[in-house]
Order: structure tokens, then sequence, then C-alpha cells
């Protein structure tokens, strides 16, 4: 069994495929965080958006399953994440 099979077994595809896309920019974020000296919050909060932006879909996938707990979960999870992105540019603009 390839690699390719089992990771894409029972997923939505352009779920997966944006998913995937939406990981390159929030890697570059997370180098451009920890390669800035001091705390940079700007980069956390992207990191943030980006992050509750891939449990979305991913709530959308479970949902599109119908695996409803799942799906209820990854909500949930996104509106947290959210929230701490939100305190996050919060703090970077105070810090301006």
């Amino acid at each position: 069994m390839k690699l390719s099979d089992r990771f894409f077994k029972n997923r939505v595809k352009p779920i997966v495929i944006t998913q995937f896309i939406l990981i390159i920019p929030m890697l570059v974020f997370v180098l451009l965080s920890f390669m800035t000296y001091p705390v940079n919050f700007f980069y956390s909060g992207f990191i943030g958006i980006i992050l509750a932006i891939s449990m979305f879909l991913n709530g959308i996938e479970q949902y599109a399953l119908k695996k409803k707990g799942r799906a209820i979960s990854f909500f949930i999870l996104t509106l947290f994440i959210i929230l701490v992105a939100i305190q996050t540019f919060y703090v970077a603009s105070i810090k301006r």
C-alpha cells in the first residue's frame, strides 16, 4: 500500500489539498517567528488564523463524512483558536 493511498483513504481530496497548501505559509510564519527577536506576536497571530482555517476545513470534511461528533469538536476547537489568535493580534498592537 502506497503512502498516498493510506493518506487519502476516506478523505475529501480537495480539502486535503487545500490543507497542504495552507501548511506552506504556516511553516514560513513559524520560521519567521523563530528568527525574530524579541517575539513578534503578529506572526503568531497569523499562525493561529491559518491553523483555525485548517481546523475549520477539517470540521467540514468530518461533517461531509457523516462524523458529526468530530465535526462539532473541530468547530469548537476552531472557535478557541480564533479567540487566541485575536488576543495575540491585540497583544501585537499593544507592543507597538
